[in-house]
C-alpha cells in the first residue's frame, strides 16, 4: 500500500510538471457542475474573479491546470478537480459552505481568500478535517495552523524588501518621501509593507525616521482606475512636496501604469508635473504584466520607457497557483515533510533583464 501511494504521488507530480511546462495547462468551470460519481473525489480550487490582470491570470492558470488533471487517467481515477471563482467574499462563504454540504465528497480544497473576511469559512474546513491549501492571502489563527497543509504564497516581504534596496541604491536618504500606494488591507499588503521597513532598519533607520519618509495611499483594491485617482488626488495636495525626492511604492504594476498614464495625460496642473519630473527619482510596478514588461522594453503602445526616473518590477508570478495545486496533489499522494510556510521567492526585473522573465497576460507590443 504505502508503495502505491508512492507511485500515484509520483505519477500526480508529474502530470503537474508536464501541465505547468505547457502552461499550467487544464480547466473545469467556475462552478461546481455536479457531485463527483462514485468513489471518485472533488479536488476544490477557489479564486477570486478576474477583478483585475493578476487575478484574473491566477483563475486562468488554475482552469487550464485542471483541464489537464483531469485529462489523465491515473489523476481522473480518484479525483475530479474543479475550480471556483468568487464574485465577493459573500460568494466566496456560500460556495464552501455548499462544498461542506458533502465532505466525505471532497479531496482537499486550495483556495486563495477573498479577504480576511474568510477566517471562520476557513476554520469550518479546518473543522470538517478536509485537508486545504492557502495560496497567496494567508489567514492565521491557531485553529488553521493546526490543520492547513501549507500556506502557499509568493514572498511579499522580500517583495518590499527588494523595494527598499534598491530605492536606496539608486540614492533614497531620509530626506526623501515615498508614497506607498497600498492593494488592500488584507495580510499581503501588510507583508509587503513589513518587508519594505524591514530592510530600511537593516540599513539603520529608525521607526520616526521611516514614519516621517514613507506615507501610505488608502487602498486602491488592486485597480488601476482607483490608483490613478488617488495618485491624482495626491499629486493635487500639499502632500505631493516637489522640493524632496520622490519615490512611489506601488503594491501592483497595473497601479504603477495608472500612475504613468496620469503623468502622460493632460490631468494633472502642467508647472506642478514639471517640478514633480524633476523630483521624481523611482517607481515600482511588482507583478509581471506584459504590459509592464513592454513599458521596461521600450515596446509599449503609448507609453515611453522612464528616462528621468528608475521604473522595475519585481516578480510575483500568478502561475503560482499551479504550484499550490500541486502542493495539495502531493499530500493526497502520501507526502508527508512539506513546509507548511511555503514562499516562493522574488527576482527584480528592469530594462537591462527583463527579456530573461515571462510575463503574464497578454499586450501587443510596438516594433522595437
Amino acid at each position: 500500500m504505502k508503495n502505491m501511494k508512492k507511485l500515484l504521488s509520483l505519477l500526480l507530480a508529474l502530470v503537474f510538471v508536464v501541465g505547468c511546462l505547457a502552461g499550467c495547462g487544464g480547466t473545469t468551470s467556475g462552478g461546481s457542475s455536479g457531485e463527483p460519481a462514485g468513489d471518485v473525489k472533488e479536488l476544490a480550487v477557489m479564486v477570486p474573479s478576474a477583478d483585475h490582470g493578476w487575478s484574473g491570470a491566477v483563475l486562468t492558470y488554475a482552469q487550464e491546470q485542471a483541464e489537464e488533471l483531469n485529462a489523465d487517467p491515473d489523476f481522473s481515477a480518484q479525483y475530479v478537480a474543479k475550480v471556483y471563482s468568487a464574485t465577493g467574499v459573500e460568494n466566496q462563504i456560500q460556495q464552501v459552505d455548499d462544498l461542506l454540504s458533502n465532505p466525505d465528497k471532497l479531496a482537499g480544497i486550495v483556495i486563495l481568500p477573498y479577504d480576511n473576511g474568510l477566517q471562520s469559512t476557513l476554520e469550518k474546513i479546518a473543522a470538517a478535517d478536509v485537508p486545504f491549501v492557502q495560496f497567496d492571502r494567508v489567514i492565521e489563527s491557531e485553529v488553521l495552523d493546526a490543520k492547513v497543509v501549507a500556506n502557499v504564497k509568493g514572498d511579499n516581504e522580500g517583495l518590499g524588501y527588494e523595494t527598499a534596496k534598491r530605492f536606496i541604491a539608486d540614492g533614497m536618504t531620509k530626506d526623501d518621501y515615498v508614497y506607498e500606494m497600498i492593494g488592500d488591507n488584507s495580510s499581503v499588503p501588510e507583508l509587503r509593507s513589513k518587508g519594505f521597513r524591514t530592510y530600511l532598519q537593516e540599513q539603520g533607520w529608525t521607526e520616526e525616521e521611516i514614519d516621517h519618509v514613507v506615507v501610505k495611499s488608502a487602498a486602491t483594491n488592486w485597480s488601476r482606475d482607483t490608483g490613478r485617482e488617488l495618485f491624482e488626488s495626491w499629486f493635487g495636495s500639499s502632500q505631493c512636496d516637489t522640493s524632496r525626492n520622490i519615490w512611489i511604492y506601488t503594491h501592483d504594476d497595473g497601479i504603477a501604469l495608472g500612475v504613468m498614464e496620469s503623468l502622460n495625460s493632460s490631468a494633472l496642473d502642467a508647472t506642478k508635473k514639471e517640478a514633480f519630473l524633476k523630483s521624481f527619482k523611482g517607481l515600482s510596478a511588482p507583478g509581471g504584466l506584459a504590459e509592464t514588461y513592454a513599458v521596461l522594453k521600450g515596446t509599449h503602445q503609448t507609453l515611453a520607457t522612464p528616462e528621468t526616473y528608475d521604473m522595475f518590477s519585481v516578480t510575483y508570478d500568478p502561475a503560482m497557483i499551479c504550484e499550490a495545486v500541486d502542493v495539495m496533489i502531493r499530500y493526497l499522494g502520501g507526502e508527508t515533510d512539506i513546509e507548511k510556510d511555503y514562499v516562493i521567492p522574488v527576482d527584480v526585473v528592469d530594462a537591462t533583464n527583463v527579456n530573461d522573465f515571462r510575463p503574464f497576460g497578454t499586450y501587443e507590443e510596438k516594433a522595437a
